[in-house]
């Protein structure tokens, strides 16, 4: 029968080789051979969308769980749609006032700042072509988002923001760039991958996953087997059922074949 594997972007499909970010030949190549097997290929991430088609096309993968686990996209169709509603917002942003932190929140092909310098909205837009994904003006009413960003000024302000939310949130750290992507605890990438299996009939005992950060521990916690990447996190590492090599170092690739998904 065939199986199906969910991958994360950041670290795991795409990173930074030192000079610029990219994709692994290895890693298009594994996927490729993975499909033509008759098994499926999701990504699942915390990315939205549009970074995703902009990035991966709209063929590399036979479907997408974006935005932590809320929006699910298969065979060019939201099969999934898991909005944050406007009390739940209202709540975040008084929460970010009291922690002294910035957000974004994140739709599927829009975005809408909160407190964020023009500088950091800059940034922020840059990783997107054509027209601006966050929208400098908007109202509460007008948001249609399904997960949400956070900056903040040094390690200590992100320690607060963990144990402000430690009984409802989990924040995926983005390192030196100060800014971390949010999942809840009751609804992450893990509630994504059953979502898919139960919507496409494919038992648990066929599904595979790939990450490298916090986020991804529920995931691994949920599939048959996770494989970590060299460069994850020591948390996944611990609950991997396999370790692979790091990203631009053909990790993906080479666990494909190790563990016998695909032949050389």
């Amino acid at each position: 029968m065939k199986k199906i594997a969910f991958f994360d972007i950041d670290g795991t499909l795409y990173g930074n080789d030192g000079t610029t970010h990219r994709i692994p030949d290895s890693t298009v190549l594994a996927i490729k051979k993975f499909r033509e097997k008759g098994n499926l290929a999701f990504i699942c991430t915390g990315r939205p969308m549009r970074f995703i088609y902009q990035i991966f096309g709209d063929n590399m993968f036979d479907g997408y769980i974006s935005a932590n686990g809320t929006y699910i996209v298969y065979n060019g169709q939201s099969i999934y749609d898991r909005i944050l509603e406007p009390e739940t917002i209202t709540k975040l942003i008084e929460a970010f006032n009291e922690l002294d932190i910035r957000g974004a929140f994140a739709g599927p092909y829009k975005g809408y700042p909160y407190k964020m310098a023009s500088d950091e909205i800059l940034h922020y837009n840059s990783q997107f072509t054509g027209e601006e994904y966050l929208i400098k003006e908007w109202k509460l009413e007008d948001i249609h988002a399904n997960a949400f960003d956070i900056f903040y000024n040094d390690e200590s302000q992100l320690k607060k923001c963990r144990e402000y939310f430690s009984d409802s949130l989990v924040f995926n750290s983005h390192g030196a760039h100060m800014s971390a992507d949010v999942s809840f605890k009751d609804f992450d990438k893990s509630s994504g991958i059953k979502h898919v299996i139960n919507f496409l009939n494919i038992p648990l005992e066929n599904t595979i996953a790939f990450g490298d950060g916090y986020n991804d521990i529920t995931m691994f916690e949920t599939v048959k087997q996770g494989i970590a990447m060299g460069n994850a996190v020591d948390e996944l590492k611990k609950v991997a059922t396999y370790i692979t090599d790091n990203i631009f170092a053909d990790g993906l690739y080479n666990a494909m074949i190790k563990l016998g998904y695909i032949d050389k």
